[in-house]
């Protein structure tokens, strides 16, 4: 059975279990939004069902509400220490200071190490170009993926997002380096659904449509999305001096170490190159040259990068986000545990 929740409802009791949890009212609310917004989105592989996971790192000290990041500036560029800082927050640190940066002295450089997971590298880029920059966003994570011709996990999913502004609003990408994210595994796992054939592998290196089968993801485009991923891990972990490939801690297993998961933003001043709305127009222009362009067929029309996942989440605000039974029973033992009680669902 699914369950259905308005925005509202699933972000109010999101922001207040978070704070339940020691996290300011403001980082709460921070990190309800970018769970919530995934939802939203149709990205539900990154939503509220990451909450278990995230307390059980708070209950073994890896995470704690209260730590901060240590921020170090060098001209165009800048490092965080994200130490038990939730990744949300590291990245939220990062977002602002390459805003700050950008807009002084046209682009910046941000890495983060000692992070955790952050949720979709999309809302940090599009968070930065809704301030009119051009950004890209990148994450390594625990090694899940098998590199093109390998049958062992050597990455992780390693996702890259890209944000623009345009006049119609932001155009933006994130996109998973595998075929798919391991977290619509898991949701297939909860809900006993089959899985398509290029997700991932067995233990034998055998692609698999039993999510429960799956020890392992396929690269996308097999040697390019291998490409992509291990340049992702160069810049999210080498030049970030965070941990790589097996040296990343799993979120949900390795309760012994911190995640030391690397992040990676790049941000880039529009009116260095020309004014922000003629940059916009000039965006506006390729929208529209894509939307144009005919249609393989006529119901299905062609939409520019992020499109679907806007239309998704205009339909979901009306109707309200889907959760299962199992992610409802889940998140409801979480809010009990801090006296936070999962609100009436359809």
């Amino acid at each position: 059975m699914t369950h259905t929740i308005s925005e509202q409802e699933l972000s109010r009791w999101t922001s207040e279990l978070v704070a339940s949890w020691g996290y300011s009212v403001p980082d709460a609310a921070y990190i309800a939004d970018t769970l919530v917004d995934s939802n939203l989105r149709g990205i539900d592989s990154h939503g509220v069902m990451r909450l278990t996971a995230y307390r059980n790192r708070i209950d073994h000290g890896l995470i704690d509400p209260t730590a901060t990041c240590e921020t170090t500036v060098r001209g165009a560029t800048a490092q965080i220490t994200a130490d038990r800082v939730a990744g949300q927050l590291a990245a939220r640190q990062a977002c602002a200071t390459a805003a700050t940066i950008a807009k002084d002295v046209g682009v910046a450089v941000v890495t983060v190490s000692q992070s955790a997971h952050f949720g979709a590298a999309g809302y940090f880029a599009r968070e930065l170009a809704e301030q009119g920059l051009f950004s890209m966003v990148t994450a390594n994570t625990e090694p899940i993926v098998v590199p093109f011709g390998g049958r062992r996990a050597l990455l992780g999913t390693n996702p890259i997002a890209f944000a623009a502004p345009t006049e119609s609003g932001v155009v933006s990408v994130d996109m998973a380096t595998s075929q798919a994210a391991m977290g619509k595994v898991y949701s297939a796992r909860l809900s006993n659904t089959p899985i398509p054939s290029d997700w991932g592998v067995d233990d034998d290196g055998q692609p698999s449509t039993d999510p429960h089968a799956v020890e392992a993801l396929l690269p996308a485009a097999g040697p390019k999305g291998y490409g992509l991923s291990f340049f992702v891990e160069m810049l999210s972990g080498v030049l970030s001096g965070s941990a790589i490939s097996h040296g990343v801690g799993n979120m949900y297993h390795d309760f012994d170490r911190g995640q030391n998961v690397g992040h990676f933003i790049l941000a880039i001043s529009i009116d260095e190159f020309m004014p922000r709305a003629e940059f916009e127009s000039r965006a506006e222009s390729l929208i529209t040259l894509a939307h144009d362009t005919e249609p393989v067929s006529a119901d299905r029309p062609v939409l520019v990068p992020g499109e679907p996942e806007l239309l998704t989440a205009a339909k979901r605000r009306e109707s309200g986000s889907p959760l299962s039974d199992e992610v409802v029973e889940e998140l409801s033992e979480l809010g009990a545990k801090t006296n936070v009680p999962w609100p009436h669902t359809d």
